[in-house]
């Protein structure tokens, strides 16, 4: 739903159920219309202004009832579990936000079916940050589809404050000094590489 009101304009989304209707007219392949119309229809999202609408995308996603316990158990699960076994290919520490990024952009967007969390559950909020964005608060959350999580969770008082150790200036620091030492070593490394390659070539 949220890739489709990125990319498919709300108005132009109408559009398309009206054609379709005048189209098909009242056949049985149309009985759901009225419920794929509630769903489908414009929020008022434009993915090119600066302001989203209100309450948005929760009240997008609620068009959609999910029962509660089933989105607790889902978020339960996500926030505590290595569900595609991934730290056996990460097993470093400082590896943990990629090994758990998968799951951590599905615990973005699945965090929108359940808002109280956003906004009160200030305890769950830190366990999530420290687990799957302790270094990484630019996520993707689909297929070249990008997020800043300090823009997105601007709104909600829970994620904004346990976002804020990760977006102070000290461990900002400390994590672009780590990168560039790491960087230098990584391309030291490559250029020996690259003649050794390169030498055993010319022989």
């Amino acid at each position: 739903m949220l890739l489709m009101d990125e990319r498919i304009d709300g108005l132009v989304r109408e559009r398309m159920l009206v054609a379709f209707y005048r189209y098909k007219g009242h056949t049985h392949a149309m009985a759901n219309i009225d419920e794929v119309c509630k769903l489908f229809r414009s929020t008022g999202y434009n993915p090119h202004a600066l302001k989203k609408p209100p309450n948005y995308p929760e009240d997008y996603l609620a068009r959609y009832r999910i029962p509660r316990e089933a989105i607790k158990m889902i978020i339960g699960r996500l926030r505590s579990d290595d569900i595609y076994h991934q730290a056996q290919a990460y097993p470093l520490p400082e590896h943990r936000s990629t090994a758990l990024a998968t799951q951590a952009s599905m615990l973005y967007v699945i965090l929108y079916f359940a808002p109280e969390i956003l906004h009160r559950e200030q305890a769950t909020m830190r366990e999530i940050v420290d687990k799957h964005f302790s270094d990484n608060w630019i996520i993707s959350w689909y297929l070249g589809f990008t997020v800043d999580l300090s823009v997105a969770w601007a709104g909600y008082k829970s994620a904004q404050l346990a976002l804020n150790n990760t977006l102070s200036p000290t461990n900002i620091k400390e994590m672009h000094d780590t990168h560039v030492e790491k960087m230098a070593a990584i391309l030291k490394n490559l250029q020996q590489l690259l003649t050794e390659v390169l030498c055993f070539k010319c022989r």
